[in-house]
């Protein structure tokens, strides 16, 4: 059998060599697991894996909870979750919760960049800053989940503080908006971003009772000068 390389080794091989251990047959399973994890995005290579005697049921399981419908297409997986009544649902975001409360601080970095939606929602709540950083520099972060994060509670301030200075995010406006509206962020970003708002999101701070009092009399001063600027 071919055994499992150094943890700390494993991005260091060359793809030619990583095709010929997933291609292998002496390859181990948890090499063949290491692999997997560390190369959740690289396709060609995983449906290697996939088609490996030695890959082992938790590894195909981790593969199932961690990519996507359309990437479980192509290595030949079925996709089961849409069909799953909402009670299975709950045990699938359960077993993932499972399966990275196992995994490493490299292996949740990995999976942070590498992984599905449902692994970045899970990953955020990680105590380690390193991994939480790592969803936000995800390139597969899509603008729905960008929006999702500017607004949640349960978010730290630096993660808030994190995506008000991404230049590219604050550019939409529904960032700024959730931003501001979010009692987590920091006041100084608040006030900075609330000059920036419509009127109608002005009021609506104005009434958000779970903010700062500062920022909501920002806010009514602001809507006072458009008033008079109007007349």
């Amino acid at each position: 059998m071919i055994a499992c390389l150094p943890r700390l080794d494993i991005e260091q091989v060359q793809e030619s060599t990583l095709y010929f251990l997933a291609e292998h047959p002496e390859t181990d399973g948890p090499l063949l697991d290491l692999i997997a994890k560390y190369f959740l995005t690289t396709e060609p290579l995983l449906k290697k894996i996939v088609q490996h005697p030695n890959v082992e049921k938790t590894t195909l399981n981790y593969i199932r909870l961690f990519v996507s419908p359309a990437v479980l297409a192509f290595l030949g997986l079925s996709p089961k979750t849409a069909m799953l009544p909402e009670s299975e649902l709950e045990a699938v975001t359960q077993n993932r919760a499972v399966a990275i409360g196992s995994l490493s601080v490299p292996e949740k970095i990995k999976l942070a960049l590498k992984g599905n939606k449902e692994a970045r929602v899970l990953l955020l709540r990680d105590p380690n800053r390193q991994v939480v950083m790592a969803v936000l520099e995800s390139p597969k972060l899509t603008d729905e989940e960008v929006d999702n994060i500017a607004q949640s509670r349960n978010v730290s301030e630096d993660v808030l503080r994190t995506m008000a200075r991404n230049r590219v995010w604050v550019q939409r406006y529904a960032v700024t908006a959730a931003l501001v509206n979010n009692p987590k962020t920091p006041l100084s970003i608040s006030l900075d971003f609330l000059k920036h708002l419509r009127g109608k999101d002005l009021e609506r701070i104005v009434k958000n009772k779970g903010i700062s009092a500062t920022l909501r009399t920002t806010a009514i001063k602001m809507l006072d000068k458009r008033r008079v600027v109007k007349v």
